[in-house]
């Protein structure tokens, strides 16, 4: 990972956003917590499943609050499209009805 990609995780707490694992997993995941602790050597994900292509995998593990993912294990993290956001407004639409 990126130090970019790190950095925006841990901007997105409590926001989904798009990984992608190095066994070939995409999902959504809900960012709850970023560790990042170079003396340590700790550096993973704590974050819940909000979609995944591998969702099976899922299903033996208890959920304590939130799965782990090493960093090592990520190879790409991406920010989900938002419409509100991306699309231009209509103009010269409003207070018409059909």
């Amino acid at each position: 990972m990126t130090e970019l990609e790190i950095k925006y995780l841990k901007n997105n707490i409590d926001k989904a956003v798009e990984i992608e694992t190095t066994d070939g997993e995409r999902l959504i995941a809900k960012v709850l917590f970023v560790t990042d602790n170079e003396e340590y050597g700790e550096h993973d994900l704590l974050y819940e499943v909000v979609s995944s292509n591998m969702l099976d995998s899922y299903a033996h593990l208890e959920n304590a609050g939130g799965y782990v993912l090493d960093f090592d294990k990520i190879l790409a993290v991406r920010p989900l499209f938002d419409l509100s956001t991306q699309m231009p407004k209509a103009s010269g639409l409003e207070g018409k009805s059909e």
